[in-house]
């Protein structure tokens, strides 16, 4: 009896639709390959990378492992996919695909429900698109603020500083808060000022390049702690005036 790796296992039930490439042709591939490409299991074998991925099979072969790579499988009809690719080292690739509608879908049901304001904004800081929990927490209707600027809801002391790191981006493709977790002030549409944590993620999408934020309301944590520091001073003094009360009470025994 054949004995099955762990490697066999992870390929086969993976979510994803494998294949490996051997001189250019499909070597092996597992069952949501078969599902992803509605192809008839018994012609697969004699497809190579080009019968599939005409138009970016080239840029598969280049020896390198790629990563998130926006491609389109020619197989019933053009199916648009998101593949990772790594050389095994011996000529082969192993190729890791994702439907892209079905990453769009889970993405898509992430932003509707999350209780955090997700923003995506593009290079020229214009608001492109925001969940239903930024119109609640900033007071915006949806319409209100698509193509509007992103200044739009940050206090005008900062606008000089959000420039900057705009002109940044443009220019060097890269965005200076980038996987950073930062603690800022941000302003609803009544003119309030609320304190926000920002989180945020760069990405590019045909040629065009695009921020993703996601915005939590921390107003009241920052006045719980703002509560809690006053507290704790307030009983600081209490003790440190006991103490010294204390102190002056033994002296006065003492004389």
């Amino acid at each position: 009896m054949e004995s099955t790796s762990l490697e066999d296992i992870f390929f086969e039930h993976s979510k994803s639709a494998n294949i490996i490439i051997k001189d250019s042709m499909i070597e092996k591939y597992n069952s949501e390959f078969i599902r992803l490409t509605n192809l008839p299991e018994d012609t697969i074998g004699g497809l190579s990378l080009e019968d599939i991925i005409e138009d970016d099979a080239g840029k598969l072969m280049t020896g390198r492992i790629l990563e998130d790579l926006q491609v389109n499988l020619n197989v019933d009809g053009s199916i648009p996919v998101i593949v990772n690719c790594v050389p095994l080292g011996d000529g082969r690739l192993f190729l890791s695909m994702r439907s892209s509608e079905k990453l769009l879908e889970g993405f898509k049901s992430v932003f509707e429900s999350t209780a955090d304001a997700i923003l995506i904004v593009d290079e020229k800081g214009k608001i492109v698109e925001a969940n239903p929990s930024f119109s609640r927490i900033f007071g915006y209707d949806r319409s209100e603020i698509i193509g509007q600027d992103l200044t739009l809801i940050i206090p005008s002391e900062f606008h000089e500083d959000f420039k900057e790191l705009m002109d940044r981006f443009r220019m060097e493709g890269e965005h200076p808060l980038a996987g950073r977790i930062i603690e800022t002030k941000s302003r609803r549409a009544d003119g309030s000022i609320i304190e926000v944590e920002l989180s945020l993620t760069p990405w590019t999408f045909k040629g065009e390049s695009y921020t993703t934020s996601i915005i939590r309301d921390i107003s009241e944590r920052k006045k719980m702690e703002k509560e809690l520091k006053a507290s704790e001073e307030k009983y600081r003094r209490i003790i440190e005036k006991f103490i010294q009360n204390a102190l002056a009470l033994i002296a006065e025994i003492k004389r």
